[in-house]
């Protein structure tokens, strides 16, 4: 009956709404929908102006148009398909020809001489004049027909799902708006409230909704505000924990100063000093520590697990790649043996034999920091007291991963580095349940990179200066970057300019480095780099994050206007690690997208982390900037960090004031925009 009470309500499964079964509600379901709520905030991802009736005599090929008009005649077309030809004609006595290939005699039977219809399409020129394809209609001569009075919204949509059927299960749930719980509701006092916003969005009765409206910003507000209150509420499941403390001791730190070649910077200092505070708490650290490529996070790191392993505690330090997990063991084996402590390596790659070994000795305390990559975090791997986990560029790395490794002790601390640096701002949001340590200063001697744009035209000139350089006794990155997101491809690109360079360069020992070489040859190549037995590296990406090599000057990065400004500049700080002048020279194909060209501008322009990193973020956006698309941390729906930075300074009070007055709100803002499968749901 028209106009009586749904049966159903916003919390209920989609199933429940009429022409929805289990079927299509599972393809709904890869869209983040579950229940009828959701629909509500599934945005439309652009809109169309049907409002406007179009004589059928000012139509012309091209334009989109909605028409009203009279049914004439509907004649079956044979052919190598079967058409149908439906003719209408309105009061300017003008005709246009309705073409359809797939019609169901249901509709068939609708059409009757005399009906009236109303459609909407593309027009183009047919042989018997102007026609539209497949257009949308309604019979306008039915009771429940109304003219469009707002924008018609488009969904995206998944197979077997029509925008006519979006429309309509979102029209279902539109008319349960006043069951919409606000849990901002009062707080906002300037803001539209949380419905009338949500009906604009779907219905907007003017211009186009955009991110700049306050009903988007509402929104935007929101979903913002629920991910700070998970992460709040992460530091405050955080808190509640109590472990023994152990009294971190300086001895081992102060006898490694003492045989440093150089002195730790004032940064330095002071962020290990932060951190060792931390673990002279009876609450688990939980800390970020962001600096710029070359800012010395290494050395941080290293007087930091010094402290808790004096103080009786396993460290394990887990990193992106098998490269620069074999190169932190090295480094720290370098500075710890005189200590007298034992770094191991643990990577999936290893003999069965030293894996073995390895287990076995962290399991009895024999290994006291033990350095891997998500081998880790393995079922087998048994510590004997894991009191601190280091994760490198933890951008990289899931939130999933991330505990799952924290589980190996009982409570560990959590120290998470990055290179990435990003504003203040965005970091005290992104990681509310994290401290913030920033090295912001580079040490002393850091050499500044000459950055030279060339077009690959100018290779064999390029190659010719290399030799020169060669000469004089520089070492030399060649970098081959990711091709179409085809390991395989960058592998043949890379053995490619290996070849050529061999031609080239006849006499000079040249290596080559790939993600698809065993552990132990890897290690093999990036030791003989750094020895000098090899001058010149060609490499893939894989030499991106961490590779120490003081005496390589020189990195050629090819095809440099594929990669983004945070990747081009963490392969650029692979030099300047020496005494030598050192320069990156930018191989680009032309011709360059007005992005590419924007990049490689900035990348000469600055060497400056923050610098380059903001720029990223406004050219890519936070997902891809921060990883998270790749590394299954949460995703934005509607906000934008960038976009919406202006919100960021809202939330820390809207958080305390709904904590304090309303726990049943943030219970609400959680399961709404993360959902109770999210593990933030509770806090337990």
């Amino acid at each position: 009956m028209a106009g009586a009470k749904p049966s159903y309500h916003l919390a209920d499964p989609l199933t429940s709404l009429p022409g929805v079964g289990p079927a299509l509600a599972q393809r709904m379901q890869g869209l983040g929908l579950e229940k009828i709520e959701d629909l509500l905030f599934y945005l439309p991802i652009r809109f169309q102006d049907r409002r406007q009736l179009f004589p059928i005599a000012s139509l012309r090929p091209g334009m989109e148009a909605a028409v009203l008009g009279e049914i004439i005649a509907l004649q079956r077309q044979q052919g190598r398909r079967e058409q149908w030809l439906l003719q209408l004609r309105d009061a300017s006595a003008a005709r246009l020809t309705l073409r359809f290939f797939h019609l169901a005699p249901s509709q068939r039977q609708q059409w009757h001489a005399g009906r009236r219809l109303w459609c909407f399409g593309e027009l183009r020129s047919g042989l018997n004049g102007l026609e539209m394809v497949h257009p949308e209609w309604q019979l306008a001569d039915r009771a429940d027909f109304h003219l469009p009075t707002h924008l018609t919204p488009f969904y995206a949509s998944t197979e077997g799902l029509h925008q006519q059927q979006w429309r309509r299960f979102i029209a279902s749930a539109l008319a349960l708006l006043p069951e919409l719980a606000d849990p901002l509701q009062g707080l906002l006092p300037d803001w539209p409230n949380l419905a009338s916003s949500i009906r604009h969005l779907h219905q907007a009765a003017g211009a186009a909704p955009t991110p700049q409206d306050r009903e988007w910003q509402r929104l935007a507000l929101d979903e913002l505000l629920a991910h700070h209150l998970a992460l709040r509420r992460e530091r405050a499941r955080a808190a509640k924990q109590s472990l023994a403390v152990a009294i971190p001791d300086p001895r081992l730190w102060e006898q490694l100063r003492a045989r440093l070649p150089f002195t730790p910077t004032a940064a330095q200092e002071r962020v290990i000093a932060e951190a060792v505070a931390d673990l002279a708490r009876s609450q688990p650290m939980r800390r970020l520590l962001q600096g710029d490529v070359g800012s010395g996070k290494t050395l941080v790191a290293a007087a930091i697990l010094l402290h808790a392993v004096a103080a009786g505690m396993q460290v394990a330090i887990m990193a992106p790649t098998e490269i620069l997990a074999a190169q932190l063991q090295d480094r720290l084996s370098t500075w710890f043996a005189p200590l007298g402590l034992r770094v191991g390596l643990l990577l999936g790659s290893q003999g069965a034999r030293q894996r073995r070994e390895t287990l076995a000795a962290v399991q009895t305390n024999d290994i006291q920091v033990l350095c891997g990559t998500q081998a880790l975090f393995q079922d087998e791997v048994t510590f004997f007291r894991l009191g601190l986990v280091i994760i490198d560029e933890q951008h990289r790395f899931g939130v999933d991963q991330r505990r799952r490794l924290l589980e190996k002790g009982a409570l560990p601390h959590l120290l998470v580095m990055t290179a990435t640096p990003i504003p203040r701002t965005l970091a005290m949001t992104l990681h509310a349940d994290l401290d913030l340590s920033s090295i912001d200063a580079l040490p002393p001697g850091r050499q500044a990179i000459e950055t030279l744009v060339l077009a690959d035209s100018r290779r064999e000139e390029l190659i010719r200066r290399l030799h020169r350089l060669l000469a004089e006794g520089r070492q030399i990155y060649w970098v081959c970057p990711l091709i179409e997101e085809s390991e395989v491809l960058e592998l043949q690109a890379a053995e490619a300019s290996y070849a050529e360079l061999q031609q080239a360069l006849p006499g000079v020992a040249i290596g080559l480095l790939h993600g698809r070489q065993r552990s132990e040859e890897k290690s093999q190549i990036m030791e003989a780099f750094r020895s000098g037995a090899l001058r010149l590296l060609v490499a893939t990406t894989v030499i991106e994050v961490g590779v120490d090599v003081p005496n390589a000057s020189v990195m050629v990065i090819e095809h440099a206007e594929r990669l983004g400004l945070a990747q081009l500049h963490q392969l650029r700080g692979r030099v300047g690690r020496g005494t030598a002048a050192s320069m990156c020279i930018l191989l680009y194909r032309a011709p360059l997208s007005a992005k590419a060209r924007e990049r490689l501008r900035i990348m000469r322009a600055s060497q400056d982390g923050f610098v380059i990193a903001r720029k990223d973020l406004e050219m890519r956006g936070p997902g891809e900037f921060l990883g998270i698309r790749q590394s299954g941390e949460r995703q934005l729906r509607i906000a934008d960090f960038l976009r919406d930075e202006a919100l960021l300074a809202l939330l820390p009070r809207l958080a305390e004031t709904l904590e304090r007055d309303n726990p049943v709100a943030v219970e609400v803002l959680i399961r709404r925009w993360l959902g109770a499968a999210s593990g933030y749901a509770s806090i337990g």
